[in-house]
């Protein structure tokens, strides 16, 4: 190894981001002609949220489309045939290679089995900055009726609809719409991605388990950080990029997620850095370990005016790049344990890509 890099042990990675999306990013249960956006109630009222499934969904999908091999799933199915539960194939849960990456990484729970694994990356979802208004749209099928579209018209047998029984009115609904900034964290436990848990049916005792390639788990990382820069989500025709516009985390020596209630705007969407600054010196968190960046799009400053980040803590600059920088400074040692590369040169791993 370069005699410039200095090396330091490990155990999380915990990134808090501030994004921004036009649309709110999950719907709930709607009534009647009604959709209401999926909400919860804070004591300064109500704000957007959306779900721990839905954030696992995006993320699976978009490893998927890097090439990942995603888990077969069994269908468990009653005497009536019935799907009563789904679950992953055990020669997925079981591998220590690519097909076992999707199990590894997100967890399992085989109930007939009794086995399981608790996810090494944990979600807190996105809630919105802001709190919701109250407002909403009409949407109608106005396109689907409207006589200067010169279309056809069939019943369900196919057969010409009757001119004269065409409906006059359309058919309206209201749905519940909101925009803002929104603040999610994201926190890998290292030591147990990439490491099987389960063989032969069993559980393996620490000491026993199973490393997947050292070059397989770095790349697992840097897979889930490069989704986590171009996360995207898909709802009501309307894909919307979830990039990061302030990240505050880093790479720690404990699995805990600094800076998840830090993010704070003003009703001018200034964003306030106090509480960033309070974590990174309450608890002597190191410079090397840490990324603390806002966007130079971002009005920022501080609520009370007697703070102030003499030692430039807190930097305006480029969060998706930092963010994938990050990534590219941790490395598996030859002990199995996850590394922070600091200082220049290549970490050891490197020379084998």
């Amino acid at each position: 190894m370069d005699e410039k890099i200095k090396q330091k042990v490990v155990k999380s990675v915990t990134v808090t981001i501030l994004t921004e999306s036009s649309v709110a990013l999950s719907n709930d249960q709607g009534f009647g002609n009604y959709t209401p956006i999926k909400k919860c109630y804070m004591s300064d009222g109500p704000h957007a949220i959306t779900s721990v499934g839905t954030m696992t969904y995006e993320i699976r999908k978009q490893l998927g489309e890097r090439g990942w091999n995603l888990s077969g799933i069994i269908l468990n199915t009653n005497k009536k045939g019935k799907v009563t539960n789904i679950y992953p194939c055990i020669d997925n849960i079981e591998c220590s290679e690519e097909n076992g990456l999707e199990t590894d990484v997100f967890g399992f729970l085989v109930p007939d089995k009794q086995l399981s694994k608790t996810s090494p990356l944990r979600i807190i979802p996105p809630k919105s900055v802001h709190i919701y208004k109250n407002d909403t749209q009409l949407i109608t099928n106005k396109g689907f009726l409207n006589k200067d579209f010169r279309r056809n018209y069939y019943t369900k047998e196919n057969e010409k609809y009757p001119e004269d029984k065409f409906p006059q009115t359309q058919a309206l609904a209201s749905e519940e719409i909101f925009g803002d900034y929104y603040v999610y964290t994201i926190t890998i436990e290292l030591d147990r991605l990439g490491v099987l848990e389960v063989k032969d049916g069993k559980y393996l005792a620490p000491d026993e388990r199973i490393y997947m390639d050292k070059k397989l788990r770095e790349k697992a990382l840097r897979d889930i950080l490069d989704v986590i820069v171009n996360l995207t989500r898909t709802i009501k025709h309307q894909t919307v990029h979830l990039k990061p516009l302030a990240v505050f985390g880093g790479a720690f020596e404990s699995v805990i997620p600094y800076f998840w209630n830090d993010i704070e705007m003003d009703k001018h969407n200034v964003l306030i850095l106090d509480n960033v600054l309070e974590t990174i010196e309450s608890y002597n968190l190191d410079k090397d370990n840490y990324i603390a960046v806002y966007s130079g799009r971002m009005n920022t400053g501080f609520r009370n005016a007697k703070i102030y980040d003499e030692e430039n803590k807190i930097l305006e600059g480029y969060p998706a790049k930092l963010l994938r920088e990050l990534g590219e400074k941790l490395f598996v040692g030859e002990d199995d344990k996850w590394y922070l590369k600091v200082g220049e040169g290549d970490t050891p791993n490197d020379k084998d890509k």
